[in-house]
């Protein structure tokens, strides 16, 4: 989860937007204490808390690859009905054909369906097509139509396209944690630095020293996020605001959060 402990990455955000208003609350003792809290510096922690913002909250590709997978899946449990009707038409044309009913491809293709190996069915679809082609006077002769032929090709080229999609949008995913990660990281550091110096800066005002520290901050944003909730739920529940953090209860939790 890199390097931000205890915090969802969900909640980096929320808890950036927290120190920000603390920071621009007390901005002139920060820049009492160092001329790298200026303007500059204010500009590039809010651009990094939209990106974070943007990282963890978009669900899209997940969401994406989920329905792709329902498609795949529904698809190629389509496809075996077709090949129950071609198994049946092999079976009647058994002694006129030139391969065997048994070594037709259909049981293969059928098993590779059930294990979800997408390539593998489809590879083993490249053979019943072929013998199919090689024996089709003779299976018309039984009630095959071309039709179903049209069908199971037709069907069979779109899980093809489904996996290709599948394996793309997994990539794009898997690289997406990676950059994630970095920023997310990046954003950590910058958190971390403004909740220490705003400690050490107020530590004459012990309340709005504790504002700074990660106990205080993972309160408020669950406090937040439940009430974010509550509110989806149609319940309701007491304003942050009115919900006061001991002490030493946030010392306590401070020993426990990393800093």
């Amino acid at each position: 989860m890199g390097l931000y402990y205890k915090f969802k990455q969900e909640e980096l955000p929320v808890v950036g937007e927290i120190l920000l208003q603390l920071f621009l609350r007390d901005r002139e003792k920060f820049s009492n204490f160092s001329p790298e809290f200026n303007d500059e510096f204010v500009t590039d922690f809010q651009n990094r808390i939209h990106r974070v913002a943007d990282l963890t909250q978009s669900k899209t590709q997940t969401a994406e690859i989920k329905k792709i997978t329902s498609d795949l899946y529904s698809g190629l449990d389509a496809i075996l009905h077709k090949l129950e009707l071609i198994a049946a038409y092999t079976q009647r044309a058994n002694k006129v054909m030139l391969v065997k009913a048994s070594d037709f491809g259909v049981k293969e293709a059928k098993k590779m369906i059930r294990i979800r190996n997408v390539e593998g069915y489809c590879a083993k679809a490249k053979i019943i097509q072929q013998n199919i082609a090689k024996n089709l006077e003779v299976l018309k002769e039984k009630g095959y139509k071309d039709s179903l032929g049209t069908e199971l090709e037709q069907m069979t080229q779109k899980v093809y396209d489904l996996n290709l999609l599948q394996e793309q949008k997994t990539s794009e995913r898997k690289q997406l944690v990676v950059d994630n990660n970095a920023e997310l990281n990046l954003f950590w550091k910058q958190l971390s630095d403004i909740s220490k110096t705003g400690k050490m800066l107020m530590k004459e005002d012990e309340p709005k020293a504790e504002e700074y520290m990660f106990s205080c901050l993972i309160h408020k944003v669950r406090k937040i996020n439940t009430k974010i909730e509550s509110k989806k739920k149609g319940t309701s529940t007491v304003p942050v605001g009115q919900i006061p953090v001991s002490k030493e209860t946030a010392v306590k939790k401070e020993e426990a959060v990393p800093e």
